[in-house]
């Protein structure tokens, strides 16, 4: 019995230890998927050093992404520190200013084209086309059966630093007349861009979890509701940025992974309504597909942006996660761990988002922005390949449930659980070189921003409805070539 006994001490040991060695720098190479979604150990962390709190109000430094950070050395940088980024860049944003949050107050809200907004009207909201699609994949809140609150429209803002909108006005009429001299040019560590979505706050059942203020939808003045936010910025060694995403918590229901099989989904159904479920409602794969004009009864798909799926390992039915070039346990771990850290020690209406998950790029190798900047041009369209022995790192199928709604499982899918590494699809799938209507297809970094771009089409004459549709062909465009493997 006491050998027993040792003998087991001894295996739990070993696995402890086991657990404690996932964590791997950035150039680990990931191919494998693991036995299960039961996360390692993880100790990513949120420091307190991020609520520490000044005459009742929280000061969040900001993160350090220079050449001292952690970034500047990409055989030390871990997984983990990408996550720390995105969470200590999303409190230093929600930093209360003048009674606001700093990015509404520091930040600059332009439309698609890059034209600056007027911000004195508050949150300026016009648009509500999603870039898979900016005519038809339009998220709404349910058509509930006695009217109230009545179904309304998601709407979304831009915003970018000081920093950004200056590089975009020096470079943006070199693009148009000739992008080939900026083929080493990249935007500076420091650049951020913000995507965010909002609703009529008057719609929402109970708005006391959600961050509400001033607003203007289509002209007219309303409160509005933050759902959710992009935060996508430069990084050192990073030009294609960071792209993490939050949203609001309980949105709409999650896949139930349990219910599925390796050859056949599960319908999403739930007990209780949700701002974009009907709970007397049943969704398919059909509800998350874009350009099928149903706008509402949607689901997340991929916890925090890892994907996994079914198999079956004899006469068991298992979940795994999908071998892509991120180990999917590694970077769930540490999403889950430091969402729950930073939801111990946050106080307030913003304690109610969560991390989503981020992705980027390994750049291990690529040792100066001339160099990065030739390998993101390289990979042009195929920037989002996250096959295992790939670049992609972090979230490999990113999305946010009220930005890539329509896209969680790819452009066209007949079923989820027939998706693969294939054909999932990331931030990098639409945000990427590839340029089809100028002078070359693999043109500078610059482009991977789509306001740059939106800019430059701008300046050739284009309007903005012109400029969003613009974004969708090109994307669907990459998409079918990357599917083929061209």
């Amino acid at each position: 019995m006491k050998t027993t006994k040792k003998l087991l001490l001894l295996i739990i040991l070993i696995l402890f230890c086991a657990c404690k060695k996932d964590s791997k720098g950035e150039n680990a190479n990931y191919t494998s998927a693991s036995k299960s979604t039961s996360a390692s150990v993880s100790e990513c962390l949120a420091p307190a050093s991020w609520f520490a709190i000044v005459n009742n109000t929280r000061k969040t430094p900001a993160p350090n992404e220079g050449p001292t950070s952690v970034f500047a050395n990409n055989a030390t940088v871990t997984n983990c520190n990408f996550h720390q980024w995105s969470w200590q860049k999303f409190l230093w944003l929600t930093n209360e200013v003048n009674g606001q949050p700093s990015f509404i107050t520091t930040l600059i809200q332009v439309n698609s084209a890059g034209k600056r907004l007027d911000q004195s009207k508050g949150i300026v909201l016009t648009d509500t086309g999603q870039a898979s699609s900016p005519t038809t994949d339009i998220l709404k809140t349910p058509n509930y059966p006695s009217g109230i609150p009545p179904s309304t429209t998601v709407y979304y803002s831009i915003f970018m630093d000081k920093l950004l909108y200056a590089a975009m006005l020096k470079y943006g009429p070199i693009a148009k007349s000739d992008p080939t001299k900026l083929k080493d040019v990249t935007f500076p560590v420091g650049s951020l861009e913000l995507k965010t979505s909002w609703i009529k706050a008057s719609v929402l059942k109970d708005t006391t979890s959600y961050f509400i203020t001033k607003g203007e939808i289509n002209g007219v003045k309303t409160r509005v509701a933050l759902l959710g936010m992009h935060v996508v910025g430069v990084v050192e060694n990073h030009p294609e940025f960071v792209w993490a995403t939050f949203e609001h918590e309980n949105l709409a229901p999650a896949y139930d992974w349990s219910k599925a099989t390796p050859t056949s989904d599960a319908p999403v159904t739930s007990t209780v309504d949700y701002p974009f479920f009907n709970k007397s409602s049943t969704a398919t794969v059909k509800n998350i597909t874009s350009k099928n004009g149903i706008y509402t009864d949607v689901f997340s798909v991929y916890k925090y942006g890892v994907p996994v799926e079914k198999a079956m390992k004899g006469s068991a039915n298992v979940q795994l996660y999908m071998k892509t070039s991120q180990n999917g346990s590694e970077n769930l771990g540490n999403i889950r761990t430091i969402n729950q850290s930073v939801e111990s020690q946050l106080k307030g209406v913003w304690n109610n988002y969560f991390y989503n998950g981020s992705i980027w790029i390994n750049t291990a190798g690529y040792v100066d922005p001339k160099a990065q900047a030739a390998l993101l041009d390289s990979l042009s369209y195929k920037l989002s390949n996250s096959q295992p022995g790939k670049l992609t790192r972090g979230s490999v199928a990113a999305y946010n449930i009220t930005m890539e709604t329509y896209v969680q499982v790819g452009f066209a899918p007949t079923s989820i659980h027939g998706t693969t590494v294939d054909n999932l699809v990331n931030c990098f799938s639409c945000h990427n070189t590839y340029n089809s209507t100028s002078t070359g297809s693999n043109l500078s970094p610059l482009f991977i921003s789509h306001i740059f771009k939106g800019y430059v089409k701008s300046l050739q004459g284009l309007n903005t409805k012109q400029i969003k549709q613009a974004h969708a062909d090109e994307f669907m465009k990459e998409y079918r070539l990357r599917l083929k493997g061209i």
